[in-house]
Order: C-alpha cells, then sequence, then structure tokens
C-alpha cells in the first residue's frame, strides 16, 4: 500500500513538473500520435480552425489555423504566414514538437496568424468532388498539381478570408518545390509573397545520399512497374495500424527502438545527437501521412534528370503533353520574392551542392543559412532538439523584419 501511495505522489509530481516547465509528459507524448492535428492544438490551448477548400481540378482540401493562443487571442489584421509540409507529411509537422518547440505555435505567440496546409493524397486531404481515393484515378498527381492547384487555391482563400494583401510562406522540402513550380507557372503570385523561406530545399536534386533514394532513382522503370502491376499508387498511407504499430516498436523501452531510428536515418542522414527518442513515436505518428507514388517517382527523376523538370511521362505522352520528347524545365527565373534558403551539410536527400546551384540560379535570393550543425539532417527542421536556437529563432527574426518594413 505504501509503495502505491509514495508510486502516485511521485507520478504525480512528475507530470506536475512537466507542465509547470512547459514540457510535456510521456503520458501526453503517446496520446498526442493519435490526435489530429485540430485536435493537439485545442489540446494545448491554442485556437484552432479548420478550413476546406476546393481547388480547379476536384480536389477537397484541409487548411489548419492557430488563429491565437492565451496570450495572443484572435483578432483581424495579423500578418499571416502559411506553412507548407514535405513529403509525407501534414500539418502536424509544424507542431510535433510541442508549443515550446513547434514553428507552428511560435509564430503564433508572435501574433502571428498560422496557417497549415495539407497537399491533395495526405490524411487530412483525400477527397474529391468526383473521384474515389480507392481508384488509381484519384492519384495520378505529383508536386506540380499540387503547385499549379493547391498552393494557389490556399493562398487565395487565406488572403480573402483574412482580408490581407500578401503573405509569409515557409515551405519544408516539398513545400518548398512546389512553391517553385506555382511561380513557374503562375508568376503572378509573386505579388502575392512579402518573404518565402525555404527548409531542406529541393529543386535540384542530381547528389542524393540516401541510399534509399539512390536506390529507388537507379531502379525507377522497375519500381513504376512493380507498383503498376500490384495496383499501388498512394505510397504510405496514414492508419491505426501504423500508429498502434510505431507505440510498441519505436519507444525508448523497445528493445527494436533502433530500427525505428536507423529506417529514418537512411532516408535523411545519421544525426542521433539531435533524435529526441522521447518524441519518435508521436512523430511517427502523424508521419508517414500518405502522398501519391507519383510524387515519389518525380523526386527519382530529378536524380536522374540532373535538373528541376516537369514530370516524365515517357517520350509520346511528353510531345502529346509538351509537344517536345523530353519535359521542359520549371523557369525558376520567374521566382521574383525575396528568397531565404535555409541548408544543411548533412541531409541526404537534398545535397549543398545542389542548393548551392539553386541559390544560382534563383533571381532574389536574400540569404543562404547554412544550418550551424554538422549533423543536422533533413527531418530535424521539424523534430531537432535544438531546431529552435538553430533555426526558429532565425526565421521568426526575419519574418518580423519584413513585417516591419512592409508594414
Amino acid at each position: 500500500m505504501k509503495f502505491m501511495i509514495y508510486f502516485l505522489i511521485i507520478y504525480g509530481a512528475r507530470n506536475f513538473i512537466w507542465v509547470v516547465s512547459g514540457q510535456r509528459s510521456q503520458d501526453d507524448i503517446k496520446e498526442d500520435a493519435y490526435l489530429t492535428t485540430i485536435e493537439l492544438i485545442h489540446k494545448y490551448r491554442y485556437y484552432a480552425e479548420l478550413h476546406n477548400v476546393t481547388t480547379k481540378d476536384g480536389y477537397m482540401l484541409e487548411l489548419h489555423r492557430i488563429s491565437g493562443g492565451e496570450e495572443y487571442p484572435p483578432k483581424p489584421g495579423k500578418p499571416v504566414v502559411l506553412l507548407m509540409h514535405c513529403l509525407l507529411g501534414s500539418s502536424a509537422d509544424w507542431i510535433i514538437l510541442g508549443p515550446d518547440m513547434a514553428l507552428g505555435y511560435l509564430l503564433s505567440n508572435h501574433n502571428y496568424d498560422v496557417w497549415m496546409g495539407n497537399a491533395r493524397g495526405n490524411r487530412y486531404s483525400r477527397n474529391h468532388i468526383s473521384l474515389n481515393p480507392e481508384n488509381r484515378d484519384f492519384w495520378f498527381f505529383s508536386w506540380h498539381e499540387i503547385g499549379i492547384y493547391d498552393i494557389p487555391t490556399m493562398i487565395d482563400y487565406i488572403l480573402e478570408i483574412t482580408k490581407q494583401k500578401k503573405l509569409f510562406y515557409i515551405g519544408h522540402s516539398q513545400g518548398a518545390t512546389s512553391f517553385w513550380v506555382m511561380l513557374s507557372e503562375k508568376p503572378e503570385y509573386n505579388s502575392k509573397i512579402i518573404l518565402m523561406q525555404a527548409f531542406a530545399p529541393v529543386a535540384f536534386m542530381a547528389n542524393p545520399r540516401s541510399p534509399v533514394v539512390q536506390g529507388f532513382a537507379q531502379n525507377l522503370p522497375a519500381v513504376e512497374a512493380a507498383f503498376a502491376s500490384l495496383g499501388i499508387y498512394e505510397f504510405l498511407p496514414s492508419s491505426d495500424w501504423l500508429r498502434t504499430s510505431t507505440q510498441m516498436l519505436c519507444t525508448e523501452s523497445s528493445p527494436v527502438s533502433y530500427m525505428c531510428k536507423n529506417a529514418l536515418f537512411l532516408v535523411a542522414g545519421f544525426d542521433p545527437r539531435q533524435m529526441n527518442s522521447s518524441i519518435l513515436p508521436q512523430y511517427l505518428g502523424h508521419m508517414p501521412a500518405g502522398s501519391s507514388a507519383r510524387q515519389g517517382f518525380h523526386y527519382c527523376q530529378l536524380a536522374n534528370h540532373k535538373g528541376f523538370k516537369q514530370y516524365d511521362f515517357g517520350g509520346l505522352e511528353n510531345f502529346r503533353r509538351y509537344h517536345r520528347l523530353d519535359p521542359p524545365d520549371y523557369r525558376l527565373k520567374r521566382t521574383l520574392v525575396p528568397t531565404v534558403l535555409h541548408y544543411s551539410s548533412n541531409d541526404w536527400v537534398i545535397n549543398k551542392t545542389d542548393v548551392e546551384k539553386l541559390a544560382s540560379v534563383l533571381p532574389n535570393v536574400y540569404q543562404r543559412h547554412l544550418i550551424p550543425m554538422d549533423d543536422f539532417n533533413h527531418f530535424d527542421y521539424v523534430i531537432a532538439t535544438d531546431v529552435k536556437d538553430l533555426l526558429y529563432n532565425m526565421v521568426i527574426d526575419l519574418i518580423n523584419k519584413f513585417n516591419r518594413s512592409s508594414g
């Protein structure tokens, strides 16, 4: 009996310390793996809104908004920031680290109106006005369509709702790729962006170090044929089974937890120092959030083509679509908005040399920021232990600076 009383006292005191210090208990982290983005925002006492938009080609997308917190309640006229996730990511990427660390909350604490997009095909954007996600036709899109349909639709809707003329944009990996697609094909959207900040900015992708990316790229025809023969058009969809499995296998106490870390490291780059093991099950409860297989194939094509090109459908289909046998290059020179490139030396998806090539092509690079930590990898932009000090404080300072000058 005494042991039980002591246990309850210690357990309660531990959770009290977690709450007072602004950190989350292990029970909170476990629960957070099963909550939606909106539920997570509400749980940590911020004001959350869910908005639905429909693209011109019929995809129905969810936008998640943090309109304020207890210190800065919702009010009209706040400067707007739109955050776009990476491949297989979702809006949850921007809040996964919790109120004291995650970029979505930090921006809200600085009195910004924070909107988080969900690209077609992820767990929050799996609907269409006529197509069924159980059928292959739903999945015939890449990040090209995200750039020419999804992001412009989100921007127009956000500006209409907030009555703002422009917004700030932050994109992680695919969130940056699709942004450049948008401005290549719809340069009129330059006038709607104050500042664009790119995390792990993927455009040119000739030198990936990840053996996973290299393996898919080098065997792309066989991979595409295998996916088609098996009827697989959706890639790594979110599921309750996956969330439950990661809770069992990827906790710190699991004897095989190292496999979860190494699976991420083989894609993103090894960085055990910045991997917060306690939060890993929660992160894997939200990521992967699903995408089309074609999105991944398109990235593999970039690795093989050595350029930033539209989707390669093969000679005959290319000629029908593009009136040429090979896919055209995206027109990066049309990106006129001030751009900040945040990149790292240990990113196994996007090599530093490819980012430097991108910087030489973009016409208005305001700043190149090499993360001051040698081991920082492709996923660390949203889950690293020290990401606030290494990146987010600078990101917010830049937004504050441009906000003052634009106001």
